[in-house]
C-alpha cells in the first residue's frame, strides 16, 4: 500500500469520551490521545496535514502531527471545512453557517437553512455546497462573496451525507429513506449544470448514510443492510458488498492514496474496531480493535508522513543490529568501491480498474453460422495520438493530472460448425485520468509516462443479431519514471599483511 519511506497517522474522534486518538499505522497504537471536547465529530485534514476536530462549541487545531495548542470557540454541530489557503474556517451550526479566519474572528455567516447538517467546498475552494436535511435541497454559494449561486431543491428523502464529484459534473447525496421499518434509501445524482436529479436504487430494507469517492467509485454505507455498497457509477449499479467486522458501520474514510478504504464499526458490547480495506480488491486485509470499551468512535483522519533519511538510516541500523554476527569485528581492512550508473526511478503509480460492459463485434458475413468462440486474445493498450494532456493540480502543486484516451487491440478466433477457423479484430476504447506525484524537480529530470493494461474475460461472450457480446475488465496503470543516477557501492577485502 505505501512505499517505505511513508507510513501513516490515523486521527479518530469519539463521541463518549471527548477525545482524538493518534494512532500511528505502523503498529495501530495509540501515540496520543487529545482532549476536544464534548461529542467531536468530523475530522478534516487540509493540504498542509493540519488536522480540525469540531466538537459542539469549539474547534481544536492539530498540528506537526501530536500538537495541539489552538483552539477557538466556534459553535457547531459537528460539521466544517477549512480553506488553508484563504485561512478560512466554514462552521455548520444547523440553522446558520458561519465563516472564520484562522485567528478565531467570524468574517461572515449565511442564515435561512432549517437543519444544515452537511458542507462541502469544491476542489478550488471557490463554491460552499451546503445540504439542508430537513429542506432536502443543497444550496451553493460563492466563497468570495458569500453570494446564493444555486439552488438544488427536492434532492432525496432523508439525505445524510453528499459529496461532489472532483469534475464538478454531479452531486452525489445518501438518502436513508422515509420508512424506519422499511427502508427505501437510495443514492440522488444531481446535474451540477442542470440541476436534474436521478437515482441509483438498492435492495430493499436500504439506508444510505455516508459516502466515499475514488476515481469512478462509490463507497456508501448502508447501515439498513449493514454494509458497504461499492457502485460503479458509469454504470450506476452496485459492482461488489463489503461487510465489516462489526456490525453497525459508523464511518467511512479513503487514505490520501485512495488505496486503502478505512470502516469505523462497532456493536451493542461496546467492542470497536476498524478495518483496512484493500480498494483494488475490495477486500479486508487488516482490522485493529479501538482500546477503550463502550466507547463511540465516529469520525477519523488520515496523514501519509514522510520518513526522513534519517530515520530510514535508524531504521536500516536497527536491522542491523538484530543480525546475529552483522557487527562481529574483523582483522581485515575493507575498501568500498562505487559504481554509478543511469537508472530508472518509478516516481509515482496511478492504477484504476474500468468495466467495459457489452463490447461488440459485428460478425462477417462469411461466420453466420459460427458456434464456438475459441480465444480471445487481448494486446497491450496505446495511447490515442493527441489525446495526452497534463495539468498540475490548483490545491496541491506537487500533484498533476494527466489525461489520456487508449485503446487495446483484441482478436478473437473462432470456428463455425465445418470446423472453419476465422480470426476477428476489435478495439476497446477508454479515457483515463490518472492523479500523479509530479514535484517541480521531476519535469527538470525529464518524465517519461508508461502506460500498461491488464485485460480479462468477465462474462461468457454471446452471438446476438450476427453481434459477438462480451464483458471486460481493465485494470489501467499509469507510471511516472525519470532519469536518476544512482551509486551503487561494492566492497573487497584486503588482508592484513
Amino acid at each position: 500500500m505505501l512505499n517505505n519511506r511513508e507510513s501513516m497517522i490515523y486521527y479518530i474522534s469519539n463521541l463518549t469520551t471527548g477525545k482524538v486518538s493518534i494512532i500511528g499505522g505502523d503498529n495501530n497504537k495509540i501515540i496520543k490521545e487529545v482532549d476536544v471536547g464534548s461529542r467531536p465529530q468530523n475530522i478534516i485534514v487540509d493540504e498542509n496535514d493540519n488536522v480540525y476536530i469540531a466538537s459542539n462549541s469549539k474547534v481544536t487545531l492539530i498540528h506537526d502531527l501530536y500538537e495541539s495548542d489552538k483552539t477557538w470557540n466556534m459553535p457547531n454541530n459537528g460539521n466544517i471545512q477549512v480553506d488553508a489557503t484563504a485561512q478560512k474556517i466554514y462552521v455548520c451550526n444547523t440553522e446558520e453557517v458561519c465563516i472564520y479566519s484562522t485567528t478565531g474572528e467570524k468574517t461572515g455567516c449565511l442564515t435561512g437553512f432549517i437543519a444544515a447538517n452537511n458542507i462541502e467546498l469544491n476542489m478550488d475552494k471557490k463554491h460552499l455546497f451546503i445540504l439542508d436535511v430537513l429542506q432536502c435541497d443543497i444550496k451553493v454559494y460563492d466563497t468570495t462573496n458569500l453570494q446564493l449561486i444555486k439552488r438544488y431543491k427536492d434532492i432525496g428523502v432523508a439525505p445524510k451525507d453528499m459529496i461532489i464529484e472532483p469534475d464538478e459534473k454531479y452531486i452525489y447525496t445518501a438518502n436513508k429513506g422515509a420508512n424506519r421499518l422499511n427502508r427505501t434509501g437510495n443514492i440522488s445524482i444531481i446535474d451540477i449544470s442542470t440541476g436534474s436529479v436521478s437515482y441509483i436504487d438498492f435492495k430493499k430494507g436500504t439506508a444510505i448514510t455516508a459516502l466515499q469517492y475514488r476515481d469512478n467509485y462509490l463507497y456508501a454505507v448502508n447501515t439498513g443492510l449493514n454494509q458497504i455498497e461499492v457502485i460503479c457509477v458509469q454504470e450506476r449499479k452496485t459492482i461488489a458488498n463489503i461487510k465489516t467486522t462489526l456490525p453497525q458501520i459508523q464511518r467511512i474514510k479513503l487514505s490520501p492514496n485512495k488505496k486503502i478504504l478505512f470502516a469505523i464499526s462497532i456493536n451493542n458490547e461496546g467492542k470497536s474496531v476498524v478495518d483496512k480495506i484493500d480498494t483494488n480488491n475490495n477486500k479486508v486485509f487488516e482490522t485493529f480493535t479501538l482500546n477503550d470499551n463502550n466507547s463511540v468512535p465516529y469520525d477519523m483522519g488520515v496523514i501519509i508522513q514522510k520518513k526522513t533519511e534519517k530515520e530510514e538510516q535508524l531504521e536500516q541500523d536497527i536491522d542491523i543490529d538484530d543480525k546475529p554476527g552483522a557487527l562481529e569485528e574483523s582483522n581485515n581492512q575493507i575498501i568500498q568501491e562505487v559504481t554509478t550508473i543511469l537508472a530508472k526511478k518509478v516516481l509515482s503509480v496511478y492504477e484504476e480498474e474500468m468495466v467495459f460492459p457489452q463490447v461488440s463485434i459485428q460478425i462477417p458475413s462469411r461466420g453466420q453460422s459460427m458456434i464456438n468462440t475459441e480465444e480471445i486474445v487481448f494486446k497491450r493498450c496505446q495511447i490515442i495520438d493527441g489525446t495526452k494532456d497534463i495539468k498540475r493540480m490548483v490545491n496541491n502543486k506537487d500533484y498533476s493530472i494527466l489525461k489520456y484516451d487508449f485503446y487495446i487491440p483484441y482478436f478473437i478466433g473462432s470456428k463455425d460448425e465445418y470446423e472453419q477457423r476465422y480470426i476477428m479484430k476489435g478495439t476497446i476504447e477508454g479515457s483515463q485520468k490518472a492523479k500523479l506525484y509530479l514535484p517541480a524537480f521531476a519535469e527538470e529530470k525529464g518524465v517519461q509516462f508508461i502506460i500498461n493494461t491488464s485485460t480479462k474475460l468477465t462474462s461468457t461472450p454471446v452471438i446476438l443479431d450476427r453481434t459477438l457480446l462480451f464483458d471486460v475488465s481493465v485494470l489501467v496503470s499509469t507510471k511516472a519514471i525519470i532519469d536518476e543516477i544512482v551509486h551503487i557501492p561494492s566492497c573487497k577485502e584486503i588482508a592484513d599483511s
